[in-house]
């Protein structure tokens, strides 16, 4: 059997189909929404309706940590053991009822109203790097645009300190540290939960307003949340709020870049970009797959789901399903996606969303109004050797600065 045969996601890693794993997902899905992958040892669900029936059904669980943890080599538990419980704090890995209790920490200043709040102070941020960038005539979309904007937000956002804040720099996080069992970053987390642990102990955090301030707030007034458990939260918001945002950025500029008829479409109708963010969602997600654990055997599609087998929700693949959306492969930015699967669907549907929708319109409106005519540095932009993370390594780009300096996006009132 080669390689091109083995119909498994492990595929997106042969170097036969680099640079295609939307090639990979239309091959496999060819063979049906769901089926075994015996190389992955897991079921990968490729539909978008199968995709959120399974992340509906409670007898799948993502609180896998555990799992993952005892199958390591015994040498390597006793360095993985302080990011398993700080994982297993988290509320991305936990089920109800205590996914409810963690997830209702966070949520009162993750929601829509809250992030419209800081749209003044995110749009600033993007105005002041494009007001450094705009007449240089090239820059790295990523290290010079998204991630400096996807660090500043969060750390405005969760209260890092100014003299903190290069402990975001180029950020991989525990999720990371852990799944590749990889130690070189465990100095700066602890440095970061220290800079968390200090905030706490002083009943301060960086800015007026923020997510630590609140959640202290909340404390005082009786909520039963754990140092650790606020730390392992304030942790997780920066895994998922920051790498994942600063790579839907360069995304969706890659995209547009491919289809500058919708780039040339966003300049004249800038009224279309909320929207258009959602389609930049669906087109290329920087997270392509989530897991979850079979709780009990059942049946769906067909298929018998053991106790104990891996499920793999492909969203990238759902995405991208042919039954779903029509000219699934190509970038249209007056598109209704909002029902896309890149923030996951169910009771883990990502409570950042609000925020990274506000983030990306801002950095993609502004890049837009600032620059013209962009054109690629590097033919073949890298990418992170990853078969979940659909990160761009670098995006060096050559543009023409527009006339004027960068102006504020049309405010757009979304109801939340």
């Amino acid at each position: 059997m080669t390689h091109r045969d083995t119909n498994s996601l492990l595929d997106i890693m042969r170097r036969e189909w680099a640079g295609d794993t939307y090639g990979v997902y239309a091959r496999l899905r060819a063979g049906g929404p769901i089926h075994w992958d015996p190389l992955l040892r897991s079921w990968i669900v490729l539909g978008h309706r199968e995709i959120v029936d399974l992340s509906r059904d409670n007898r799948l669980s993502g609180a896998r940590i555990s799992e993952f943890y005892e199958q390591l080599p015994a040498a390597s538990k006793s360095d993985m053991k302080p990011l398993a419980e700080a994982l297993s704090d988290m509320m991305l890995f936990n089920e109800p009822p205590r996914h409810e209790r963690l997830r209702g920490m966070m949520k009162p200043v993750l929601t829509p109203r809250f992030v419209r709040q800081m749209r003044p102070a995110i749009q600033g941020i993007a105005t002041a790097l494009l007001n450094r960038l705009a007449d240089a005539g090239e820059m790295d979309v990523i290290a010079d645009y998204a991630r400096p904007l996807s660090r500043d937000v969060i750390a405005l956002l969760a209260g890092v300190p100014a003299d903190a804040r290069h402990l975001l720099d180029d950020w991989r996080g525990l999720l990371h540290e852990f799944f590749t069992q990889s130690t070189a970053e465990h100095g700066r987390i602890e440095s970061l939960r220290a800079v968390f642990q200090q905030g706490l102990a002083q009943r301060r955090a960086g800015a007026d307003g923020d997510l630590l301030e609140q959640l202290m707030a909340a404390r005082k007034a009786g909520a039963a949340f754990t140092d650790d458990e606020i730390i392992a939260n304030l942790l997780l918001l920066i895994d998922a709020g920051q790498a994942t945002t600063t790579h839907l950025i360069g995304n969706a500029v890659l995209a547009l870049m491919a289809h500058p008829d919708q780039a040339d479409l966003l300049r004249d109708q800038p009224e279309l970009l909320p929207g258009a963010v959602h389609e930049f969602l669906r087109y290329d997600s920087s997270v392509q797959f989530t897991t979850r654990i079979a709780l009990a055997d059942l049946e769906y599609g067909g298929h018998r789901i053991r106790r104990g087998d891996s499920v793999t929700l492909v969203l990238g693949a759902g995405n991208r399903d042919p039954r779903h959306y029509s000219d699934p492969d190509s970038l249209l930015v007056t598109r209704r996606a909002g029902d896309h699967l890149s923030f996951g669907h169910g009771i883990h549907y990502c409570l950042g969303a609000a925020l990274s929708l506000v983030e990306i319109e801002a950095a993609i409106g502004t890049l837009l109004a600032r620059t013209r005519q962009w054109r690629l540095l590097d033919e073949n932009p890298p990418w992170l050797d990853s078969i979940n993370f659909r990160f761009l390594t670098a995006l060096p780009i050559s543009f023409s600065p527009a006339a004027g300096r960068a102006t504020e996006l049309q405010e757009v009132t979304r109801d939340g």
